[in-house]
């Protein structure tokens, strides 16, 4: 009977998934809550509040490798946090940063992330080559490695853009290390 009784608990156990962490359902309450009242400002900072602040967060809850989490809809997660820079694009690249500058590329939410960069960087050039240009210098040849971390550059026209950009703002020294990022990344690629 004992054993009959464990099985069933560990049938139960597998049988149904695991509830969201209490991060993820935060993220998740905070979404909803955003979707439901867009302009309401105290809605929006609890929202870009409860964004995963690095790495370890941002992985822990988006990556495919954690499926019970958010990973499913990682896409509309990560759309409406970049949203915010059109009202908070400061605070919105900051995390994006401190999220990135350590990840490595994968599919889906890491990739998108990857691609938002650039695209901030690209509608707000001088506050990103400023951001860069303030971090430690391990810190911004990680965030530079990973932007270039693409599997095609020829289809990577926003990559390109940013570098024009940055060369028309007399960022010379930090276009160079996209370019030299991106050199590497297509070295590694052909062999």
């Amino acid at each position: 009977m004992k054993f009959a009784l464990l099985f069933l608990c560990f049938l139960a156990a597998n049988a149904f998934p695991q509830g969201l962490s209490i991060e993820s359902q935060n993220i998740k309450t905070a979404y909803e809550q955003l979707k439901e009242h867009p302009e309401v400002k105290r809605v929006q900072l609890r929202y870009l509040h409860k964004f995963p602040n690095n790495k370890k967060q941002f992985l822990r809850i988006f990556n495919q490798d954690n499926l019970g989490q958010l990973y499913s809809g990682s896409y509309k997660y990560i759309s409406l946090f970049i949203e915010l820079a059109k009202k908070y694009p400061n605070d919105v690249m900051d995390k994006a940063i401190r999220i990135s500058w350590e990840l490595k590329w994968d599919a889906d939410a890491v990739g998108q992330l990857q691609r938002s960069i650039v695209d901030l960087g690209n509608e707000h050039v001088k506050m990103f080559s400023d951001k860069l240009n303030y971090l430690p210098e391990r810190q911004k040849n990680g965030l530079i490695t990973f932007l270039a971390d693409v599997e095609n550059h020829k289809a990577y026209h926003d990559y390109q853009l940013l570098i024009d950009a940055l060369t028309k703002t007399n960022q010379t020294k930090l276009a160079e290390q996209f370019i030299k990022a991106r050199a590497v990344r297509e070295k590694v690629k052909n062999h």
